[in-house]
């Protein structure tokens, strides 16, 4: 049975929540070492620099692969590459939770980026081929968007159990029954389907794309990190960038570019791409700075941080697939602008509770964030994929796919750099403190926190307390900053689409007026 097949129409239901099963855990993944950052600083030895690495390298290696494999689905049918795609998701989850150093943990992650750039394209293809009416059509791409968006703050919730119970590494070990479940559910429901045409295969693109992406954003965490030299910012920075200029270049003059920017000339699927990317640039990169809030800050431990998170998912869940209905009716002018400022309403709030405990207030803020970006992720995943043709719908989901994670790695990095930066400009102890304090301490709050747990009693007390005021004045900052990003893209999708109705309607005048009225015929 192939995915448009009649078959596949009559359980296109049950399609659908295989899919959604298989983009679970790749969507979890992303943020799910967010609650056990304090343990593998313990357990690993790892330095702030390598933390990072750790948590974004999976966003960064995906950017790039997504551009070969959502197009690889359109040539060798999407059903073959889901399956490859969980079997290498499945079988790196295994060896990231054997890892033992902070380098064997990154080559891991980078792994299960391997097959999550396989995974996701074919899902949201999938879903394009499937639905042929526009309404499920929405709904369903509604569903799978809700997973995108809740995957991230389901990614904490599930690692917080995890970790109440078990050691770091089982947070990796609970996606290989899911793979095997996944497995035999796309074995029964569907049969592959490779098309006539196909287009010549293309490998320098996505290379130049993972090394452009990577490039850059090495070179921004790099300069935001204390002690770094120059040369680890501006070598890879000129590598990325020259690589990224030749990437479009070669994607212009090709015949069959992997990246097919012609798509970009309509409205709709611009304005889906800059709200599936600046968003998630945001929630991706400000949860880890709100989980690290709950535990070192509120004293949370990780599964009550992950408890603690749980309204944002189920508002992400829950709005996203109203929201895709609800844009059908009133257009992405209303729903987009709506939620972007539901999402910025919530970063305000936190701003603002910044130096306080848990609390109902906080809980709320959680609620609009989460219901503000779920729907924000619906309506542009929906925008972008109806404007391809079913043949291309591997390429649409590459870039769908493209803006998520280039959003949730840049997030990583940018977000986390710049609280990183403030945290160690601000970090400094009494002027009554005598002893010698690492410079370690000033690097980021968990590393602060390992030391204090170390050093004497009235020692640990004084670096507990600078790292906790440094923190919270680097937090509070990192969430004005959201929420100005996010407010300044619902202005300019706003602007954006005013400015296109208003274009519109000067040409209708204009045919109109060039039309010579009728003869009198009298």
């Amino acid at each position: 049975m192939s995915p448009d097949g009649r078959g596949a129409h009559s359980r296109r239901w049950l399609i659908l929540a295989t899919v959604a099963g298989c983009f679970l855990p790749v969507a979890a993944d992303a943020t799910i070492l967010n609650v056990a950052v304090p343990s593998l600083t313990e357990a690993l030895g790892a330095s702030a620099r390598e933390l990072l690495w750790i948590v974004d390298v999976y966003s960064l290696v995906m950017v790039g692969l997504v551009l070969v494999t959502g197009p690889l689905g359109d040539r060798v049918g999407h059903q073959r590459l889901l399956l490859a795609g969980l079997g290498v998701f499945g079988v790196s989850s295994g060896l990231s939770a054997l890892s033992t150093v902070p380098a064997a943990l990154i080559v891991g992650r980078a792994a299960l980026a391997v097959g999550a750039s396989m995974i996701i394209p074919a899902t949201l293809a999938i879903i394009r081929q499937v639905f042929h009416d526009p309404g499920e059509r929405a709904f369903a791409i509604g569903v799978w968007s809700a997973i995108a968006a809740s995957g991230a703050a389901v990614g904490p919730v599930a690692g917080g159990l995890i970790l109440a119970h078990y050691w770091w590494g089982a947070v990796f070990l609970i996606n290989i029954p899911l793979v095997a479940a996944a497995v035999f559910l796309v074995l029964s429901l569907l049969t592959n389907q490779v098309p006539e045409d196909k287009d010549p295969w293309e490998a320098a693109s996505p290379a130049l794309a993972v090394v452009g992406t990577v490039g850059i954003v090495y070179a921004v965490k790099s300069a935001t990190h204390q002690g770094s030299a120059l040369v680890e910012t501006w070598v890879p920075g000129v590598i990325g960038l020259a690589a990224t200029a030749f990437f479009l270049r070669r994607q212009l003059r090709s015949e069959h570019p992997t990246l097919d920017l012609a798509l970009f000339r309509e409205l709709h699927f611009r304005i889906g791409v800059m709200a599936a990317t600046l968003p998630v640039f945001v929630l991706v990169g400000f949860e880890l700075q709100l989980v690290q809030h709950l535990q070192f800050v509120t004293g949370k431990s990780p599964w009550e941080a992950g408890v603690f998170l749980l309204p944002m998912p189920i508002a992400a869940f829950a709005a996203a697939p109203v929201a895709g209905l609800l844009s059908s009716r009133y257009g992405v002018s209303v729903i987009i602008p709506a939620g972007l400022g539901l999402a910025a309403l919530g970063y305000v709030g936190i701003a603002l509770w910044a130096g306080g405990r848990a609390s109902l207030a906080l809980t709320g803020c959680l609620i609009l964030i989460g219901a503000g970006h779920g729907g924000v992720q619906a309506v542009a995943s929906d925008a972008i994929m109806t404007g391809a043709p079913p043949n291309r719908a591997g390429a649409a989901a590459a870039i769908e796919s493209v803006s998520y994670e280039l959003g949730a790695g840049f997030g990583i990095a940018l977000l986390g750099s710049l609280i990183t930066a403030v945290y160690g400009h601000a970090f400094a102890l009494p002027p009554t403190t005598d002893a010698a304090v690492p410079d370690k301490a000033s690097d980021s709050i968990g590393e602060a926190v390992s030391l204090a747990h170390k050093a004497q009693p009235d020692v640990g007390q004084a670096i507990t307390a600078a790292a906790k005021d440094a923190f919270i004045h680097a937090y509070r900052l990192t969430a004005v900053t959201a929420a100005v990003i996010i407010a300044a893209t619902a202005v300019a999708i706003t602007l954006m689409l005013k400015r296109s109705t208003s274009v519109q309607g000067e040409e209708e005048q204009s045919t109109h007026r060039s039309v010579p009225a009728p003869d009198n015929p009298r």
